[in-house]
């Protein structure tokens, strides 16, 4: 071999261990900087007297068909601005928190027409009977307050004060005013287990260990009422990306009728189909909170009476609803 061969070939393997090297190299510096089993820990975390407050929008959507005089819609949009002011945090991180209306609007669409509220307008003088009741309820909710004690990972603990918040409105409506409907209205926004659903599901339950993406949890809550009888959801969410602090969540919703409603006027039964729902949330890791949500929920059910000439009659109802949460600064 020559010497300028030699040479030559000595070059190339200096050359080669070099790129070997700095591959090796960059493969230690992945290594160093990406951990092999990246996990991040989730929970709730509030600061005694530092107030946050979140937007929430509802908007509902009804169709009824089979009825005799056609197909009925139903629409509602509830928007409201809550306030959670944290009273007292225990050792465990478990807090106390105050939880105030600030502000709501509502605005339904129905076969009479349409009737709306905002707690932002003035009420003008020729308010309608329909508007009239809707503001003695959904407005009396203005600067009400509750307290609600949840654990780190959402369990909700405690829900005081719903009662009295129901009372004192009740005990302001005109006494030609105060209906069973009104009443009613009332329960299905203000009740304790009404809160208790709507806190768990805009706050889902946390996982006990440290996550990584890719990774799944599951959460039971429980919902229905007079009309839909019991109803339990599983709520299976998916750690999908952590990027600046900040985690991905997604959010899946089966829902079941776990018992039938008493039966209503003219024997009529309800019974809950495939009901399921489809969401997302963003979770400050860092922070310890949540800043913004979305979920979509179908729920359809078949309502069964006796009509008046006696024989049977079945009307099919397709419900949807899409809520959104945000953190307001």
């Amino acid at each position: 071999m020559s010497r300028r061969e030699t040479i030559s070939r000595a070059l190339c393997a200096l050359r080669d261990l070099r790129v070997r090297t700095s591959v090796t190299g960059l493969a230690l510096v992945v290594l160093a900087v990406t951990p092999a089993h990246a996990q991040v820990t989730l929970r709730y975390q509030w600061k005694q007297g530092e107030a946050v407050t979140y937007k929430t929008t509802l908007k509902t959507e009804s169709t009824v068909s089979g009825m005799p005089n056609g197909d009925i819609t139903l629409n509602q949009t509830m928007t409201q601005r809550i306030r959670l002011m944290p009273a007292a945090i225990a050792p465990d991180g478990t807090a106390t928190l105050q939880q105030t209306i600030e502000a709501v609007s509502v605005e339904m669409t129905t076969p009479m027409g349409k009737v709306s509220y905002d707690s932002a307008e003035k009420a003008p003088a020729d308010r309608d009977e329909a508007s009239a009741a809707m503001a003695t309820v959904y407005g009396g909710m203005i600067g009400a307050t509750i307290s609600v004690t949840m654990a780190p990972n959402g369990a909700i603990q405690r829900i005081d004060g719903a009662q009295k918040v129901v009372d004192r409105i009740l005990q302001d409506v005109p006494q030609e005013r105060a209906t069973a409907q009104i009443a009613q209205s009332l329960k299905s926004v203000l009740s304790e287990s009404a809160i208790r659903v709507s806190l768990e599901q805009s706050f889902p339950r946390l996982p006990p260990t440290p996550v990584k993406p890719g990774d799944t949890w599951t959460a039971q809550i429980a919902l229905g009422n007079d009309v839909v009888g019991r109803i339990t959801g599983t709520q299976t969410l998916t750690l999908k990306t952590v990027d600046a602090n900040v985690a991905t969540i997604d959010v899946a919703l089966a829902l079941k009728q776990e018992s039938a409603p008493p039966m209503g006027p003219s024997a009529m039964t309800v019974k809950l189909g495939d009901s399921h729902g489809a969401g997302s949330l963003t979770f400050d890791v860092a922070a310890g909170r949540i800043r913004t949500a979305t979920m979509t929920t179908e729920m359809p059910s078949t309502m069964t009476a006796t009509g008046p000439d006696g024989r049977p009659a079945t009307m099919k109802n397709a419900t949807r609803t899409s809520m959104t949460m945000e953190e307001v600064k």
